[in-house]
């Protein structure tokens, strides 16, 4: 996505993939720093709060339910006998299916401590891929630095780990909306889908700010008319490293529904698991209280 250099011809793949590895270990061991000591729980030690405890165990149940091929949204071993169907839990589906092997491996304590110190530096990368859309790579590394190791986004990364977690989504959101006014096409359609659709999975509430942030940038975008992406402000800026094809005609206003709708299509598909559990707790009565 970056642009070449000018006055030079567009960097080896093979360059741009080890920076980035490189940003996103200098990232990760910021992470590590911040949250320090968390690193030193991965052997299995935890601190004796309940929140941690029920993040554990949705770890335990989701990787226990992969491998049996039953459903992690809903349990007989809470509320036993009957038990509950969590639509509404912080079990993070997608995070407990990603961290299933090491779940399996190491234990779930050791998958949960390994969550938490990564989440600070992927929060810093991803923040730095959305800030890169504008400023140059030493504004956008500080930009990424500011939001990761924010006190806000650690403090939530030691206790809740679902909206840490789900935060990380936002600036992919942004960065995924942003390369679709940019380039509007059915690939950059797709992965604003897989973002949302994906981020449901994680956090709910998370999930809910990410729709709310793609739709403020994507509605003055839909009802602009006659308008090219070369002179908007939000689409594109100085330093632009993914700007407009040069010469290219603005898309017209089928081409942006057309897009915008796969995106929502995605969305909807991926995270349709998780909306039928909420939607069968809710008709069940089980996201009231009396």
């Amino acid at each position: 996505g970056h642009a070449p250099p000018r006055g030079g011809a567009r960097p080896p793949a093979s360059r741009v993939v080890l920076r980035h590895l490189a940003l996103l270990a200098g990232h990760l061991a910021a992470g590590v720093a911040v949250t320090w000591p968390k690193a030193a729980y991965i052997t299995g030690k935890l601190p004796r709060t309940r929140d941690v405890s029920n993040y554990v165990w949705g770890l335990q149940w989701t990787a226990h339910q992969v491998i049996h091929l039953g459903n992690p949204w809903f349990t007989t071993y809470l509320a036993a006998p009957a038990g509950i169907q969590m639509g509404f839990g912080t079990t993070m589906p997608l995070a407990g299916l990603v961290m299933t092997p090491v779940t399996l491996a190491f234990g779930p304590s050791a998958a949960f401590t390994l969550l938490t110190i990564v989440a600070p530096g992927l929060a810093c990368y991803v923040m730095y891929r959305a800030a890169r859309l504008w400023l140059a790579a030493p504004g956008a590394i500080a930009a990424g630095a500011l939001f990761g190791l924010s006190s806000m986004l650690d403090w939530q990364d030691w206790y809740h780990l679902n909206i840490a977690l789900g935060t990380l989504f936002l600036p992919m959101t942004l960065e995924a909306v942003i390369r679709l006014r940019r380039r509007p096409g059915r690939r950059q359609a797709v992965i604003l889908g897989l973002v949302l659709g994906a981020s449901v999975l994680v956090s709910q509430e998370s999930a809910v700010l990410a729709a709310i942030l793609a739709a403020v940038i994507l509605l003055p975008w839909l009802l602009r008319r006659g308008a090219t992406d070369a002179a908007d402000p939000v689409a594109s800026a100085p330093g632009s490293t993914d700007a407009p094809a040069s010469g290219s005609a603005p898309p017209g206003a089928r081409d942006k529904l057309t897009a915008v709708a796969l995106g929502a299509l995605i969305a909807a598909v991926i995270a349709s698991p998780q909306l039928i559990a909420m939607a069968q707790q809710a008709l069940a009565g089980g996201a009231s209280v009396k």
